[in-house]
């Protein structure tokens, strides 16, 4: 695949508020579809308890890193096999000069770091809908229990399938034609498993 743009330079990003909850619910075997929408709509305003609807991203966005955690990741997706460690190289300069400027609060070349920062977390997909609900979030233990809880009423109802992970921090990958453009797109997942684990939680409920 074309891989340009992709990019992992934030490192995991700490729960602030409890953990970081990776949630997938599909509709149940009674197939009642207002049921669901209503499970979700009710999802959505128990997360929307915690700040930012429980979006694990801060709101002036996550801090810079001049050793990325996804630095070796980044540079097997997009740099040529023998010369990866140019890669890595022009990555390490380019977050130091992005973390010194954002420190310093400078601008290079319209390139303004603090407003990239926040365009990051307004950009970044911690809840989206396809054939289900997905979603990342930062919650309390309380507001967790209340999702839990309405979660589990659904499924006995036959209104959905769901699977939940728990972890301490969310992970960002992201695809970035140009940082001076504001359609860059920011990818939330769980970092210890997230999506991955609660699918597999999920499919093992379902009847093969």
């Amino acid at each position: 695949p074309d891989l340009t743009g992709l990019s992992c330079r934030w490192n995991p990003i700490e729960a602030r508020h409890g953990e970081i909850v990776s949630i997938i619910a599909i509709p149940g075997a009674s197939r009642d579809l207002r049921g669901f929408q209503l499970l979700v709509s009710d999802i959505i305003a128990l997360a929307g308890r915690q700040e930012r609807d429980g979006h694990p991203v801060p709101a002036d966005g996550p801090a810079y890193s001049l050793l990325p955690a996804g630095l070796d990741l980044e540079a097997r997706a997009t740099g040529p096999a023998g010369r990866r460690w140019l890669t890595k190289l022009w990555v390490v300069f380019l977050m130091t000069l992005t973390a010194v400027t954002d420190r310093c609060g400078w601008t290079i070349g319209g390139f303004d770091p603090k407003v990239y920062k926040r365009e990051v977390a307004s950009n970044s997909d911690f809840r989206k809908f396809d054939d289900g609900l997905k979603m990342t979030i930062d919650v309390d233990a309380d507001v967790l229990q209340r999702i839990e809880n309405r979660l589990k009423q659904a499924e006995q109802a036959g209104i959905c399938t769901y699977g939940l992970h728990r972890q301490k921090s969310a992970l960002m990958t992201c695809l970035v034609a140009s940082p001076l453009q504001r359609d860059h797109l920011h990818f939330i997942d769980g970092a210890a498993g997230g999506y991955a684990m609660a699918a597999a939680s999920l499919k093992a409920k379902v009847p093969v």
